[in-house]
């Protein structure tokens, strides 16, 4: 025989899973208010701590490991220097040119050198000769820059080709193409020669050959005699 429940609100009731029963649970016995109760306490539980945890000895805030840069690493990521502008900055270290000013000379004649196919060491040595690399060298026959471009010559091609004679790369730039020129026209020597200014007469050869005897002084310091006028194409 199934088993009778009495309530004061419910009256008799058969105890099971019938609807006069579960409604005296839920109502009459305040288990679905304890319920709710429950469900509120553990919301709020649940917000603090996720809002507010608890602080620990270790913080996992990166799961990736991190690995220190090995040195062939570092090396691999650090810009490569031209060996050829290392040697020529060590060539015009000797002349007194500014240390910040060296490289950037050292790297505008290398560069230039390779385009136009000229030994960067007799750009560095008419560089030496001409202005130990002051760019704002001015003499007294208006050549300027470091490699002391005439301006009566070539001064309306830099103005065309809107060359500043007072930069170091532009100035070196030019220069060296009309280095390569006259060395293509007349040889190594007599290009150099022609270089400094050489008009046929005398006292001008006389000039530039003793212009081209300084530049190969430093060019070639064991070389002996005077320079050659004729001397083959470098």
């Amino acid at each position: 025989m199934q088993p009778i429940a009495f309530c004061g609100r419910c009256r008799g009731m058969k105890v099971g899973w019938n609807r006069n029963y579960v409604f005296h649970r839920l109502v009459c016995q305040e288990l679905f208010v304890k319920s709710l109760k429950l469900l509120i306490l553990t919301v709020i539980v649940s917000v603090f701590i996720f809002a507010f945890p608890t602080a620990t000895g270790v913080v996992f805030s990166d799961l990736t490991p991190v690995v220190a840069p090995t040195s062939l690493q570092a090396e691999s990521k650090a810009p490569s220097i031209d060996p050829l502008v290392q040697t020529i900055e060590h060539f015009l270290k000797p002349y007194s040119i500014e240390d910040t000013l060296r490289g950037r000379v050292a790297k505008a004649i290398v560069e230039s050198s390779k385009k136009y196919n000229i030994d960067p060491r007799l750009v560095a040595s008419i560089v030496i000769v001409e202005s130990r690399a002051n760019p704002y060298a001015i003499s007294e026959a208006d050549s300027v820059g470091v490699m002391q471009i005439h301006l009566k010559t070539w001064g309306r091609i830099a103005e065309r080709e809107n060359i500043n004679l007072f930069n170091v790369e532009d100035n070196i730039g030019l220069g060296v193409r009309i280095l390569k020129g006259y060395v293509a026209r007349h040889g190594l020597w007599e290009g150099v020669m022609r270089y400094r200014g050489w008009l046929d007469n005398p006292e001008s050869h006389q000039e530039a050959a003793d212009y081209a005897q300084k530049v190969r002084k430093i060019y070639e310091p064991k070389a002996e005699g005077p320079v050659a006028a004729d001397s083959e194409t470098q």
